[in-house]
């Protein structure tokens, strides 16, 4: 098994566990404010990778980094977790939670027009086929034009999605230039910690300390800490020294069939006959656009993009 299957199976893995709990957090939200929640699973996250990146793994803080290289996680401090978090929850609370994880999904496309831009990584023409195809799946996916409140959910999952494909750009970038600079927890940590620590003290200032959520409650707030942000991230960055940006982030495309599947016994949520069919289009974009993995380009200037 080469490095790149290893890597996409262990993505695969890692996003059906982060599914999951996005799953638990949709009947959570139900209790339990967008805003709270979120400030409170980044500072689950971001306590459970300083012990892990600092105790357990001994890494140094790091002091070598340039001013070039602490813009990185800075810059995806501030997107993926000051904004994207958040936008991504609050349009939760919009929407049902498998046209939420639909639309997520749909970073794969952003991420891959984002990199022509970013890194110079031009897709191959079956992957461009595929995205055109996956694209085309929103207009079966939505029977009926969307109501007023889903159309909020939309813009903000929307904006929230553009922000985490500029996030996976960043992280690319980073690990093919200065991969030896930072390992990819310690890049996760910091991470972490520059971009949520603004929103937990806003949220310990506003919310206060003390909280009466039922045990459920902060079992699923830990799990999505956890599960949802740090292992997720750490295995993320980890992937993309072999996956290109988009590779990784059409991968995680998968969630969208995890969040349908678990949201019919968990949320109770039912997938109509157009949900399905939009669903499968945009499984088989996701699948055209991996096909470079056993084509061989016929430019060979492109195995070094």
């Amino acid at each position: 098994m080469n490095a790149h299957v290893k890597s996409a199976l262990l993505l695969v893995s890692t996003i059906f566990f982060a599914a999951l709990v996005i799953v638990l957090a949709k009947v959570s939200l139900t209790r339990i404010p967008v805003f709270t929640f979120n400030w409170l699973q980044i500072a689950v996250a971001a306590l459970f990778l300083l012990c892990y990146t600092f105790v357990w793994r001994r890494e140094p803080w790091p002091r070598h980094l340039t001013l070039r290289q602490w813009l990185y996680p800075i810059a995806i401090g501030i997107a993926n977790f000051t904004l994207v978090r958040y936008l991504l929850l609050a349009g939760l609370d919009y929407l049902p939670v498998t046209t939420h994880a639909y639309l997520v999904n749909f970073v794969g496309l952003i991420t891959m027009g984002l990199s022509i831009f970013m890194l110079n990584e031009r897709p191959y023409l079956l992957q461009l086929i595929g995205a055109l195809i996956a694209l085309s799946g929103l207009t079966i996916y939505f029977e009926v034009l969307p109501q007023a409140e889903e159309i909020k959910g939309i813009a903000l999952v929307a904006t929230g999605v553009f922000f985490l494909a500029l996030t996976n750009n960043l992280i690319r970038r980073f690990m093919l230039g200065h991969s030896e600079a930072l390992s990819a927890v310690m890049l996760s940590t910091l991470a972490i910690v520059i971009g949520g620590l603004p929103l937990i003290i806003w949220g310990m200032i506003s919310d206060g300390v003390i909280f009466k959520f039922a045990l459920y409650d902060w079992l699923v707030i830990f799990a999505n800490g956890i599960i949802g942000l740090a292992l997720t991230l750490i295995v993320f960055n980890h992937v993309m020294k072999t996956l290109r940006s988009y590779e990784a982030s059409i991968l995680a495309s998968m969630g969208v069939v995890f969040v349908g599947v678990l949201a019919i016994p968990i949320a109770g949520e039912q997938l109509t006959f157009n949900k399905i069919v939009g669903i499968a289009i945009l499984l088989l974009g996701i699948l055209l656009s991996q096909l470079k993995i056993t084509l061989k380009p016929s430019d060979k200037s492109q195995e070094n993009l």
